[in-house]
């Protein structure tokens, strides 16, 4: 219930914004969808745990306040009447789940097995102030850099904690001194947020219910966002938007009909492509764009916070109210009889 209450809100906030009934900023929209991913498993397994933390907290109180035995007292009573087609449908559930991850290993087996086709060690090799751009950014920002000998356009950053950024020469040879530095610097944009390692771990927060397919999307639509605040990073960075927008535009038809998932920089669809060029093209170069300056170490302050907040919470309602929460859950569970 929280998973979909979740997608119902990031998707009104999604249309307003997308009608511009309402204007928000592109890291308020991504705050957003990232904390209706988060909170809605976070709040469950907090449910969970003051629900039944009295039965090991205080057992004399908890056995005293039940009459008959806990293991089917609370989830006994609730799913008797529609045993055993809720067990059924749980298998199917756990069944398609597993076909969907299937699914989904294989389609990435075969994007791989593209990529790997269009890799060629024969392919022309890179100019030298090319090489030296991306070093010197790589530099900066304090990556190492991959150089792949293919034609096909080939850019992303690779790993977690310390990262590496990945270009084929083909890449290199199709844009110009400008439009490589906006797109090193969107890339470094990603290194600099630590993208991978957030992505990461939101996607085990979108398979953490039986809502998964809402979470995914929602998945999506920050990864959207978060590309359009790379890109206008890389526009504060270069002052150049337009330039942004035009290694957008080449290397989409370099890789046209559809993109093989080998550059981060590159929309997957259609739609976020148009959207991303138009909102470069839309700013000037005077406009203020935001900066990625300090957002991991605001992170990791979010998360201490956030961590202590979840533990004190529960330890305090144990303390100072052991059966509130479980007996609300047994006033819910009768409800729903």
């Amino acid at each position: 219930m929280f998973a979909i209450a979740g997608f119902a809100v990031s998707c009104a906030v999604r249309v307003l914004v997308q009608y511009r009934v309402c204007e928000l900023r592109t890291e308020t929209l991504i705050r957003i969808h990232t904390w209706t991913l988060v909170l809605p498993p976070v709040l469950a397994l907090w449910i969970v745990n003051a629900t039944f933390l009295p039965e090991w907290w205080i057992p004399e109180a908890f056995n005293a306040a039940h009459t008959s035995p806990h293991d089917s007292h609370l989830l006994g009573n609730l799913t008797g009447r529609v045993e055993p087609t809720l067990g059924y449908m749980m298998l199917l559930f756990a069944a398609g789940a597993g076909l969907f991850a299937a699914w989904s290993a294989w389609q990435s087996y075969m994007r791989v097995g593209k990529l790997i086709t269009r890799l060629q060690t024969s392919a022309e090799p890179a100019e030298p102030h090319q090489i030296a751009l991306v070093e010197e950014t790589a530099r900066q920002y304090g990556f190492q850099v991959g150089l792949v000998m293919s034609n096909y356009p080939i850019s992303f950053v690779w790993g977690f904690s310390r990262s590496q950024l990945v270009v084929s020469t083909g890449l290199l040879r199709t844009l110009s001194p400008e439009e490589l530095a906006g797109l090193l610097e969107h890339e470094a944009a990603h290194h600099e947020r630590r993208d991978n390692l957030i992505r990461l771990a939101l996607s085990f927060c979108s398979y953490a219910s039986l809502a998964f397919p809402f979470s995914r999307r929602l998945l999506q639509w920050r990864g959207l966002e978060v590309e359009r605040l790379c890109d206008a990073i890389a526009a504060s960075r270069t002052n150049s938007p337009l330039d942004i927008a035009s290694a957008l535009v080449k290397l989409r038809r370099r890789t046209s009909p559809a993109p093989l998932v080998a550059s981060s920089f590159i929309a997957e669809d259609v739609s976020s492509f148009h959207s991303r060029v138009e909102r470069l093209i839309e700013s000037g170069d005077g406009k203020q764009f935001p900066n990625s300056s300090g957002v991991l170490r605001s992170r990791i302050s979010s998360g201490v916070i956030f961590s202590v907040a979840f533990v004190g919470s529960l330890l305090i309602s144990t303390y100072f109210f052991p059966l509130s929460f479980h007996r609300a859950a047994e006033s819910l569970i009768r409800l729903l009889n």
